[in-house]
């Protein structure tokens, strides 16, 4: 009788997507795992740490990333990685505590613009010609206006054709993950081509992890990410372990 009176030990199981374009240092496949295409970077080893001991067992999946926050919010996957917010993920999921932040950028080439470009607002670039970004990635918190025209492109792939036949002269990105996204997909030489300025009046963007609100698990998912990444910055190791994955990106590709 007092055997059978205490909790259950039989661990549960739930599915964290990343999208499939990849975000390194947070997420990115690793490319020396010749049987089976996997996942690794921060946001694997944080999920790592977090789940690994606990009472839920994990497992990572790749999608389009619309799919991604699609299937979290209804509930066929249970959260989501490397998310920004906006008012509409706000309503949505339940959010885990920020546990890395980005800087909002625009790039340009520094053959269209020798003497530079620096605005006061972000608008003002469509002075000077038009902007791009990728597809269904989230822009607020760079501070543009909700009608602001932003012409998506599919990935970062077909940046160098945008922006040297002149389709556009601007492109948004986080300054952190984009020259490790220009590196796994052999675009080192034109990144040395690329002037990055801040955005205006940007703060440090917070990422979080996106938690389906349908999900059976999700208090004990959130109570476990969260506390995770208290204990490892209180202990001085969040940033590390960044620094670990941006090295490897610079020695891999």
């Amino acid at each position: 009788m007092l055997f059978s009176a205490l909790p259950a030990l039989a661990t549960a199981s739930v599915t964290i997507c990343v999208e499939n374009t990849e975000f390194p240092p947070f997420n990115y496949f690793d490319r020396n795992q010749s049987v089976e295409t996997r996942s690794i970077g921060y946001d694997i080893d944080i999920l790592n740490l977090a789940f690994g001991q606990s009472v839920l067992s994990h497992k990572v999946i790749a999608l389009p990333w619309n799919r991604c926050l699609k299937e979290v919010k209804q509930g066929t996957v249970d959260a989501a990685m490397s998310a920004s917010l906006n008012s509409e993920r706000r309503r949505d999921y339940l959010i885990s505590a920020p546990y890395y932040y980005l800087t909002p950028s625009y790039y340009y080439l520094k053959s269209d613009f020798p003497k530079g470009v620096e605005v006061q607002r972000l608008e003002e670039l469509n002075d000077y010609g038009s902007v791009c970004g990728i597809k269904n990635f989230n822009y607020e918190n760079f501070g543009l206006k909700p009608d602001f025209h932003l012409f998506q492109i599919r990935s970062l792939a077909h940046l160098p054709e945008m922006l040297t036949k002149k389709r556009c002269q601007f492109f948004l990105a986080r300054k952190e993950t984009l020259s490790g996204t220009l590196a796994i997909n052999k675009m080192e030489d034109f990144y040395t081509r690329l002037a990055g300025i801040t955005a205006p009046n940007a703060k440090p963007e917070p990422f979080y992890m996106l938690i389906s609100k349908n999900s059976p698990h999700k208090e004990t998912i959130k109570q476990l990410f969260d506390a995770k990444v208290d204990s490892l910055n209180k202990q001085g190791k969040l940033r590390p372990l960044l620094e670990h994955h941006l090295q490897l990106l610079s020695q891999t590709y």
